[in-house]
C-alpha cells in the first residue's frame, strides 16, 4: 500500500524526495479528506503554517512526547516559523530511561514551495547538524549526515496529504567519544525500528487533523 501512497505523489513534488541509497528508510503517510472540512481552502494554509511552526510541533505529535525548538545558527532559541538555513534540536523524554537523551540536531536544509493547481505543496528537508551553539563541525544525531526526513504536504481534489519520508539512515559512530558511539547506536537502532516512524506519524496526524472542526 505504501508503493502506491508514494507513486501517487505528483512528480513535481516527489523530485525532491532523496534517492535511498543505504542504510533504512521509511514512509509514512497521514491524509484528510476534503469533504470532511467547512472551508478546504483555509483549512490547508493553517495546517501548512503549523507544518512550519516547528516550536509547536510537540502540541501535535503527543505519541512520542517529543520536544522540538528552532534555533538560529549561533544555536539561540529562534521565535517564528522555520526558514532555510535554521537548525532544530529534538529530545525524545520517553527514551531517557533507556539511555542519555541530549538534544538531537538537525538542519532544515530546504524549504521548497510547488505551484500546485489547488494550493502551493510546500517540501521541508531536514538532516542531521552539528550543535550550532558549539564550535566544531561534529553531527549531534544518531544518524550520520547522509540521512534526511522529508515532509511533504499538498492537496488535491479529494484529499489533504501529509507524508514524511526518511532515507539513508545510518547510525553515526563519527564521533569522538566511545559514550556517544553506544549511545548513538541504540538511539539508531530505537529510531529506525520505532521511534521515527511512531514520531512522524504522530506529527503529521497532528498536523492535519488538529482542531479541523473550526475550519
Amino acid at each position: 500500500m505504501e508503493n502506491d501512497d508514494f507513486n501517487a505523489i505528483p512528480a513535481q513534488i516527489k523530485k525532491w524526495i532523496p534517492l535511498q541509497n543505504k542504510g533504512k528508510y521509511s514512509d509514512t503517510y497521514s491524509s484528510l479528506e476534503i469533504k470532511e472540512l467547512n472551508n478546504p481552502d483555509i483549512a490547508y494554509k493553517s495546517i501548512r503554517h503549523r507544518l512550519l511552526d516547528v516550536n509547536n510541533w510537540a502540541h501535535y505529535a503527543t505519541l512520542t512526547n517529543a520536544e522540538f525548538i528552532l534555533l538560529d545558527n549561533n544555536g539561540k532559541n529562534l521565535e517564528g516559523l522555520a526558514a532555510e538555513g535554521c537548525f532544530m534540536k529534538v529530545r525524545f523524554y520517553r527514551l531517557q530511561k533507556i539511555i542519555s537523551a541530549r538534544h538531537d540536531f538537525v538542519l532544515v536544509k530546504s524549504i521548497i514551495t510547488v505551484p500546485d493547481i489547488f494550493g502551493d505543496a510546500v517540501v521541508m528537508q531536514l538532516i542531521p547538524a552539528h550543535n550550532p551553539a558549539k564550535p566544531g563541525s561534529e553531527i549531534e544525531h544518531f544518524f550520520t549526515a547522509e540521512a534526511s526526513n522529508t515532509l511533504v504536504l499538498y492537496r488535491d481534489a479529494v484529499k489533504i496529504h501529509l507524508s514524511v519520508h526518511g532515507r539513508n539512515e545510518l547510525p553515526n559512530f563519527k564521533v569522538t567519544k566511545t559514550a556517544k558511539k553506544i549511545r548513538n547506536m541504540v538511539f539508531a537502532v530505537l529510531g529506525i525500528l520505532a521511534v521515527s516512524k511512531v514520531q512522524w506519524k504522530s506529527l503529521a496526524h497532528g498536523l492535519l487533523n488538529y482542531n479541523e472542526k473550526l475550519l
